[in-house]
């Protein structure tokens, strides 16, 4: 019978060279939209992260192997996103903006994607469970699919068949934080202060062996990706990114990989849960609806959640 195990795949997962990196947008920009033309705003950038998973079907030659499905599955299970804003003097108050705590962001587990898919693009799949769109794969290489063997497909003579997937992401924040904003409890503009951006995944690799079987991961890593920093502001240079204090830090670690999915029972219970929700859907709100904490003082905020 055909089969493929957790030993019949190599996953090698990398990263790009270079570091996380923080970069300011300062207010009246030439070419940018009216709203960071008056705030400013961060972008925070990351060196692309891979993986290839080599894959070896094994079975009898002429085996029907039609519409086994290959491909990656993640999930993001850390999130922590926060800015501080001071005013000129503590006269001028305070703020905290967080995005990574109810009612903001109602939970920490969430299925990322590569994009916000159509459920069209994933017929005749109705579950989100993947983090590409299904695609016929009449070839060997599945690059950034979900690959989807056609009707037909059989063992060769050889009596195996291998098969090559390969997986991108790029985490960052585009014009998301702002570096101005308004505190309403003073009526003052505050300026950014500090910010922590850092999410952790779970990237696993998964096969499922015909229509109505069961999905199954064959091996899995974490990584996680982190930009924490403080700023200052002057009338001549406008606003600065400071050196590194003794807790500041951009960094992308990315662990070994295991067979299986991880030991975590919560996370094993939810990676196969068609309602949970979609990471990119859950970002969007939190940035539109933020949690945002007003002081008439420089506050130490709770930024823990």
């Amino acid at each position: 019978m055909a089969d493929v195990t957790p030993a019949d795949v190599i996953l090698t997962p990398w990263r790009d060279p270079g570091a996380p990196a923080i970069t300011l947008i300062q207010p009246g920009t030439p070419g940018m939209n009216p709203h960071v033309a008056v705030t400013g705003s961060v972008n925070l950038t990351s060196p692309e992260i891979h993986a290839i998973a080599s894959v070896t079907v094994r079975g009898t030659p002429g085996e029907d192997v039609s519409f086994w499905r290959f491909g990656f599955i993640q999930l993001k299970f850390i999130t922590d996103e926060w800015a501080q804003y001071r005013g000129t003097t503590p006269q001028d108050g305070s703020i905290l903006v967080a995005m990574d705590r109810p009612p903001a962001r109602p939970q920490q587990l969430c299925r990322d994607s590569a994009g916000l898919i159509s459920p069209l693009a994933r017929l005749p799949f109705l579950e989100p469970l993947f983090y590409y769109p299904e695609e016929g794969m009449p070839g060997f290489l599945g690059d950034r699919i979900t690959g989807v063997m056609p009707l037909g497909r059989k063992i060769p003579p050889s009596g195996k068949m291998i098969l090559v997937f390969i997986y991108m992401d790029g985490p960052g924040r585009s014009f998301a934080i702002d570096l101005t904003r308004v505190n309403n409890t003073k009526q003052t503009l505050n300026f950014l202060y500090s910010l922590y951006s850092g999410s952790a995944f779970m990237t696993m690799f998964a096969v499922q062996k015909g229509p109505g079987q069961p999905i199954e991961v064959l091996k899995s890593f974490q990584w996680n990706v982190r930009w924490r920093a403080h700023f200052d502001r002057n009338n001549a240079a406008g606003h600065a990114l400071l050196p590194p204090r003794t807790r500041d830090f951009t960094d992308m670690n990315i662990s070994h990989v295991v067979n299986g999915p991880p030991n975590d029972p919560v996370i094993r219970r939810s990676i196969l849960d068609p309602n949970l929700p979609n990471c990119l859907a859950v970002i969007q709100h939190a940035f539109t609806h933020p949690v945002v904490v007003e002081s008439d003082g420089w506050a130490d905020f709770k930024v823990r959640h």
